[in-house]
């Protein structure tokens, strides 16, 4: 077994420990709710937050990092291969334990024939017919007759003068200008360029055209000859909306470029201002907690009939697995420090 090994600390137990009162068993009660004290006391008037006009915030700065992977070597290619048909995997024919037996029953050879309908059967029912039919007038066909149209009663009134919408001349709108953001990017080496190569025509594929019983009859319609003429563009339609832009923009002030720096720490304002004296914890000795009662709850379990002894075995040591070590990259460097010179001892138990 490993040595047990007793760390040293700084406690030590003072006065005398206080024993648990003998009590007889009783029904466990909930522990009362306890609310802990503060000095938090709200004082004088809160500050309200300033107001502050809205503006447009900004981004983060993107930071990119460096590593160091480049690739070397050449890339592995696909081989070149020539279309084929593909080919269907092979038929797999399960064993089983079915053997036939005796003689197969064959199929008696009959003429084909149409079929035979179904009789008809019609049910008994206690229905009978009295009197005249009346037969369906003979009538002209005429255009049919729309629903009346019933307009439901409210109690809505229209008030006042309605607001038109005003006249506006349709104008081109405004593109919203364009925004760069600050990088630290900074090109560095030179840049690898396209090899030249000359231009030549791709290779389309092999036109497989499959076999079908279409066979075309008659005489094909001919398309009428028409001379070509440009087409005519859609009408821009530009919706009417209640935005007007009011105020002037605020523009971006002209600054030259340079390497982006870090976003400056910003530390957000609070209400909170610290007033008075703070309570100091009071001095307090230090004693061993108080563990809490242990409740024991009643139950119908009572142990019944004997015991499984556990089989007499003789002892013998344990078979560790065997150690495996993995590979690894990790070559130590520098020199190892080493464990101070110590005297050996008998551990203490804890």
């Amino acid at each position: 077994r490993a040595n047990v090994v007793r760390r040293d600390d700084n406690l030590q137990p003072e006065g005398e420990f206080q024993k648990r009162p003998d009590q007889t068993w009783a029904p466990g009660e909930r522990a009362n709710i306890v609310k802990r004290g503060d000095n938090l006391q709200p004082e004088g008037d809160f500050s309200k937050r300033p107001d502050a006009t809205w503006a447009p915030g900004e981004r983060a700065n993107i930071v990119k990092r460096d590593d160091n992977l480049h690739p070397e070597g050449d890339f592995h290619k696909r081989p070149d291969q020539t279309w084929a048909p593909g080919e269907r995997a092979n038929i797999v024919k399960r064993g089983d334990n079915l053997q036939p037996e005796g003689e197969f029953s064959k199929r008696p050879e009959a003429t084909w024939a149409p079929g035979e309908r179904a009789n008809v059967i019609r049910r008994d029912d206690n229905l009978h017919s009295e009197g005249e039919f009346s037969r369906r007038h003979d009538e002209k066909w005429a255009p049919g007759e729309r629903a009346d149209l019933v307009k439901r009663g409210d109690n809505l009134q229209p008030e006042g003068e309605f607001a038109k919408r005003p006249d506006a001349t349709w104008a081109p709108g405004e593109r919203a200008n364009v925004i760069k953001r600050d990088d630290n990017l900074h090109p560095e080496g030179e840049f690898a360029k396209r090899p030249d190569g000359t231009w030549a025509p791709g290779e389309r594929a092999n036109v497989v055209k499959r076999g079908d019983n279409l066979q075309p009859e008659g005489d094909f319609a001919k398309r009428p000859d028409a001379t070509w003429a440009p087409g005519e563009r859609a009408n821009v339609i530009r919706r009417d909306d209640n935005l007007h832009p009011e105020g002037e923009f605020t523009k971006r002030p002209d600054g030259k470029w340079a390497p982006g720096e870090r976003a400056n720490i910003v530390k957000r304002g609070d209400n909170l201002q610290p007033e008075g004296d703070f309570a100091k914890r009071p001095d307090a000795t230090w004693a061993p907690g108080e563990r809490a009662n242990v409740i024991k709850r009643d139950d119908n379990l009572h142990p019944e009939g004997e015991f499984t002894k556990r089989p007499d075995g003789t002892w013998a040591p344990g078979e560790r697995a065997n150690i495996v070590r993995r590979d690894d990259n990790l070559q130590p460097e520098g020199e190892f420090a080493k464990r101070p010179d110590g005297k050996w001892a008998p551990g203490e138990r804890a």
